[in-house]
């Protein structure tokens, strides 16, 4: 995933979602998987998840 420099912050944060889609063939049950499955090692690199509780 490559970072860009726009005018407009919102929607490079829309480019991101959009390839982060396109790898998982735009199956957002897949997604959550692959974050399930990662949430270990993302936590450890300091991201923080948050449940709808």
């Amino acid at each position: 995933m490559e970072y860009k420099e726009l005018e407009d912050p919102v929607q490079e944060v829309y480019r991101i979602r959009e390839d982060i889609l396109k790898e998982f063939n735009y199956d957002l049950k897949a997604y959550h998987a692959h974050l399930r499955e990662k949430r270990p090692q993302l936590e450890a690199m300091g991201i923080k998840f948050v449940s709808e509780t």
